[in-house]
């Protein structure tokens, strides 16, 4: 029997023989794959992907291109070897066959843009393609079909496609394995769409006109989609991803796209007149987009950090280790190599005791045996970020084969002088990110502006940075990604409340299940919450109780370190005696606020008689105050004093201020200045010196004072000011490199031990009890700081051993059962009340973050719409805000008259960018970048005033997100600015409530505004 056969002149006028006509055959493409033959559209090349900036369209079919190229050299640096085989492992491919996929499938991020309602956005494109020789259809397109994101419509065309290549498909979405790839790659743009519905997945434009009614819409997604699997190789997916591999692919798509949609990338790359984006064409700029794409990913900094193979400890760090460093140095090896190589190892130290280089030594471990692109150090402000980064930067000098980026990274609450004035120039003089505006300007964080650090392979960052992976933010995909591929270290983990806790357990369970090693550091860490933390990366891998079998029990030492492996294993705890043994005491001074200064109960009072032996034999000493405006009202009292006290006797110690609330110069000036006075190799004023701070100094920055005064606070943050008092002093076998200029007023040594001295002032009402001063606020709970009120007091004749009794010091004050005797009935009422305002506050805080994060790996299943979606509003300052933080950034700006604004009052330094639309240079942006101040973000809200940002600074990733507030003269003469606080002005004491008009000390209007910790 004869059968007709059909002929078919394809759109590049080719004739082939296609074969039998079949019953129900229409002989689109569609129709031939079907029966086995196929059909190959050609892609056409008018489709365009990028076009604002360059001189002509960009192709879309280049674009793809591009992206799937820049996807295969961004696995080459973050999967390399062992961790390429883990992830290979987990689908059943080869690393080869998996790397294949991702390249593919990043290809595949902008099929969506094959679709009406984006061509249509540049009109004469659109109309010479409806001109064509292709039945795109009659090309309107209605106001609510311009609504469809390309993103979504790539969400949309390919569970269909991919079901076409021989991805398992299922009735519903759970069980189709192509739309979880289509999830993926409609997630782009930093959020994912809804699940399809049944009818969705198989029929998507009936189901979505605005994807394209005339075949060609079609017929094109299939071309593209084909062309990218050739040049690829790509097989088939045959079953779902695990969620952590989804996530890390997701972030990568975003990564390769933003570096392939780079205007210095593209512009060279525009294909001639003419080109017809053939067979040899495709291959052509496929072959080029390969060789380009490994250096394109090593301009943007995100190689790998290659450890060298250090021969001892001392070796790497020019120091014979302590007994806490050989401990993990001879035994951690061991433990690594026994188990699955990667897990969670948590340090428990007294401040002092080399946990930093302990941490740094067991990373290179860690990295090593993983395969890890490099270390990531976490903090949790920027002061300790700030002074860790150049601990850190000293080991890499000494310890790294290859020049790997080394950067720091801030919240928009704690940007210091050199990273904002880098992170600003780098986004002076980045390229433009050629994208949506939104999308654009995401990028240019992270590929060139303040984020740009947590992508490289050594960084140090402040752990708002990583919990914002598990917020249901835009982007939280990159933040996986970024950690994935480090060895983490979580440095001062005592630091945080519930609410940052329960991030931090659910970050540990997505770092479990993605096998991230981790190193959790801490000087003061209660027993439950050291174990709730091993549980929680155990529970990564997919354990489902509270408590995985070995972590409930666990009996950690204090000081030494656990180890959890990666595949649930728990190793003995190791116990590690102290190289610094010392006793602590704690000196309770009742003192009061609501006297006269002169009343010798009066706080203030109380300070000055404590500091007089330094007036008499100099002495280095801390005054840490519990917030910004409180330490700068304490700092104008000392320095009237002593100004008064050197006009009557001659010399007097210096006195100097830190807080959060300076210009980022001011403040670095300062912090250079207390290192070189009250640092380990500082030169110590022969008269003294007296600090006033607030908590800022309580961690990783390395200062020596011989006596802390300061306020009641938990005795946990009590503990680490404790740290700051005579570091340098307390290993016996180390010379104190202060001796000479140690006041004789200090404590003598007890058994050998020395004894460390931190007075505490008591806040007490007019009957010497307890009470909570107003402008404190919500600082601290106050249910913790009675019960510390109460222990201190009872034990003030005790001297505490140190580390011996520091573990059972904070867990009393934590304790269900507060065992303190002589307490009164009132006490205990009061007490009662202020636990149980204490625990249903942390209960709610739980709540919250219950309600905000995203669910845990096994919680989130195969839909990855749950990272997307919240109940409530959520964006990345609401963990710089729970923690306290300045969340906001503000530059003032000097009316000068017909000169214009300046940065500095004196009228020198012209506001960048403020007198014409040119570009912000290099220089330019480090020196606004000097001059921004950190301040709460609701101080910007209604009542502010602020000046619009000057166009230029919109150009600049960073400088478009700091306000800029006018500062005029008043009728004294005096700049002033108004935030909703108030009136605000800055000077020596940084920026502070402007004084009145009649000369008197000016205060804001809540007492809220004024509790801001400033740390």
């Amino acid at each position: 029997m004869l059968f007709p056969c059909f002929a078919l002149f394809t759109c590049d006028k080719s004739f082939r023989l296609v074969g039998p006509i079949v019953r129900g055959a229409c002989f689109a493409d569609r129709t031939a794959l079907r029966v086995g033959v196929r059909l190959r559209t050609q892609v056409d090349s008018r489709l365009w992907g990028k076009q604002a900036g360059l001189d002509r369209a960009y192709p879309l079919v280049c674009h793809l291109l591009d992206t799937a190229a820049m996807a295969g050299a961004l696995w080459d640096v973050w999967l390399e070897g062992l961790a390429a085989e883990r992830a290979a492992a987990e689908t059943g491919l080869s690393p080869g066959e998996l790397r294949q996929l991702v390249s593919f499938w990043a290809g595949l991020h902008d099929v969506g843009k094959i679709s009406p309602p984006f061509q249509v956005k540049v009109p004469e494109l659109y109309e010479a393609l409806m001109a064509g020789e292709q039945d795109y259809g009659s090309g309107k397109v209605t106001d609510e079909e311009r609504r469809l994101h390309h993103s979504e419509a790539t969400h949309r065309v390919l569970p269909e496609l991919l079901a076409e290549l021989g991805y398992p498909s299922g009735r519903t979405a759970r069980r189709h394995v192509g739309h979880q790839v289509a999830q993926i790659l409609g997630g782009h743009h930093g959020r994912f769409w809804d699940s399809l519905q049944r009818g969705a997945l198989t029929a998507p434009r009936a189901h979505c006109p605005a994807l394209g009614g005339g075949p060609a819409w079609d017929d094109q997604c299939r071309a593209h989609v084909r062309a990218l699997q050739r040049v690829t190789g790509a097989g088939a997916l045959t079953a779902s991803l695990p969620p952590a591999l989804a996530v890390v692919v997701s972030g990568l798509v975003v990564v390769a796209d933003w570096l392939a949609s780079q205007e210095a990338f593209i512009a060279p790359r525009l294909p001639a007149g003419g080109w017809a984006a053939d067979e040899d064409d495709l291959q052509a700029h496929w072959k080029q987009s390969v060789m380009d794409a490994p250096g394109v990913v090593r301009d943007a900094g995100l190689g790998r950090a290659r450890l060298t193979s250090a021969t001892s400890f001392s070796g790497r760090y020019g120091f014979e280790p302590n007994r806490l460093q050989s401990s993990l140095a001879s035994d951690l090896p061991g433990l690594v190599d026994q188990g699955s190589g990667s897990g969670l190892l948590l340090i428990t130290a007294p401040a002092g005791d080399g946990k930093t280089e302990a941490a740094l030594e067991a990373a290179a471990v860690l990295a090593e045996a993983t395969g890890s692109t490099g270390i990531g150090f976490s903090l949790p402000t920027m002061a300790t970020a700030d002074a860790m980064y150049e601990r850190v930067d000293a080991f890499a000098r000494r310890a790294l084969q290859n020049d790997a980026a080394l950067t720091r990274v801030h919240s928009m609450a704690w940007l210091a002088t050199t990273a904002a004035g880098s992170a600003a120039a780098e986004s002076s003089e980045a390229d433009q990110v050629l994208s949506g505006r939104r999308s654009s300007t995401e990028a240019g964080r992270w590929l060139h502006g303040g984020r740009r650090g947590l992508l490289a392979p050594l960084s140090v960052f402040t752990i708002d940075q990583a919990l914002a992976a598990v917020l249901p933010v835009r982007y939280n995909v990159l933040r996986m990604l970024a950690l994935s591929g480090k060895v983490l270290v979580i440095d001062e983990a005592h630091a945080y409340g519930p609410w940052m806790h329960a991030l931090l357990v659910r970050l540990l369970e997505w770092l479990g299940a993605m096998r991230v090693p981790v190193v959790v550091l801490s000087a003061t860490l209660t027993g439950d919450t050291a174990r709730s933390l091993l549980a929680a990366y155990v529970r990564g891998r997919g354990e489902e109780e509270e408590a995985p079998a070995g972590t409930g029990g666990l009996q950690l030492h204090y000081p030494g370190w656990a180890w959890v492996d990666a595949d649930g294993s728990v190793s003995r705890p190791r116990e590690v005696p102290s190289e610094r043994p010392h006793r602590l005491r704690f000196q309770v001074e009742p003192v009061r606020r609501d006297l006269e200064p002169s009343n010798p109960q009066h706080r203030l009072f109380v300070i000055k008689d404590l500091l007089r032996p330094v007036l008499d034999d100099g002495g280095c000493v801390l005054v840490c105050c519990t917030t910004v405006s409180e330490a700068q009202a304490t700092w104008n009292v000392l320095r009237e004093w002593l100004a008064e006290l050197k006009s009557q006797e001659g010399e007097v110690p210096e006195l100097s201020l830190l807080h959060s609330r300076f210009r980022a110069r001011d403040r670095a000036e300062i912090q250079d200045g207390s290192e070189a006075t009250f640092g380990k190799h500082g030169g110590r004023p022969r008269h003294g010196a007296v600090m006033v701070a607030t908590q800022i100094v309580e961690q990783s920055l390395d200062l020596d004072f011989d006596l802390v005064i300061s306020d009641l606070a938990p005795v946990a943050q009590l503990v680490q000011r404790a740290g700051r008092c005579q570091r340098h002093r307390l290993h016996p076998d180390v010379p104190d490199p202060h001796a000479a200029r140690r006041p004789r007023w200090l404590s003598d040594a007890h058994a050998g031990r020395p004894t460390v001295d931190v007075v505490v002032l008591d806040p007490v009402s007019s009957d010497g009890t307890f009470e909570r001063p107003k402008e404190w606020g919500a600082v601290y709970d106050e249910g913790l700081l009675l019960r510390t009120s109460r222990l201190l007091a009872s034990s003030e004749e005790r001297a505490f051993d140190v580390p011996r009794d520091l573990q059972s010091l904070v867990d009393a004050v934590y304790a269900e059962e507060f065992d303190v005797e002589d307490l009164s009935e009132d006490m205990e009422r009061r007490l009662a009340s202020a636990d149980a305002e204490r625990l249903a506050g942390e209960a709610a805080e739980e709540q919250l973050a219950a309600m905000v994060r995203i669910p845990s790996p096994r919680g989130l299943g195969k839909d990855l719409r749950r990272l997307s979606e919240t109940s409530v509003p959520v964006d990345e300052s609401l963990i710089a805000t729970r923690l306290g933080a300045d969340s906001a950034r503000v530059v003032c700006a000097y009316e000068q008259g017909e000169s214009g604004w300046t940065l500095d009052e004196a009228g020198t330094l012209p506001v960048p960018g403020a007198h014409g639309p040119q570009r912000i240079t290099r220089d330019e942006a480090q020196l606004v970048a000097h001059h921004v101040i950190p301040v709460p973000g609701r101080w910007l809200g209604e009542g502010a005033e602020m000046m619009p940002r000057p166009a230029a600074w919109e150009e600049n990733a960073v400088l478009r997100s700091w306000a800029l507030m006018p500062m005029r003269r008043d009728v004294r003469g005096v700049w002033r600015g108004k935030l909703k606080p108030g009136a605000v002005a800055y000077g020596e004491d940084g920026l502070a409530p402007a004084s009145e008009p009649d000369g008197s000390a000016g205060e804001f209007r809540s007492a809220e505004d004024a509790a801001q910790p400033g740390a």
